[in-house]
């Protein structure tokens, strides 16, 4: 049986569908017996269709965007500096 810290761990890949049938049917027998892990779930789900919703519309500007790209790969080639 699961217990609520493993399916707040779990939700993410339960979400997205990737977990395995069996950890899934566990994930959710555990919902079915804890109102505040199903309550938390669902809050979480909308949340992330919120925001995926909302970044897919937002235009990053170039001069942000450029910033960004440049951190990264510097972040790549030297990790650990900044």
């Amino acid at each position: 049986m699961i217990c609520c810290k493993e399916c707040l761990d779990l939700l993410y890949d339960y979400i997205e569908g990737s977990l395995d049938q069996e950890t899934t049917d566990s994930l959710e027998e555990h919902f079915q017996e804890c109102p505040p892990c199903i309550s938390f779930m669902k809050t979480y789900k909308s949340t992330t269709t919120i925001c995926r919703d909302t970044l897919n519309q937002v235009q990053v500007p170039d001069a942000v965007r450029e910033a960004l790209l440049k951190v990264l790969k510097e972040n790549k080639e030297h990790p650990g500096e900044n």
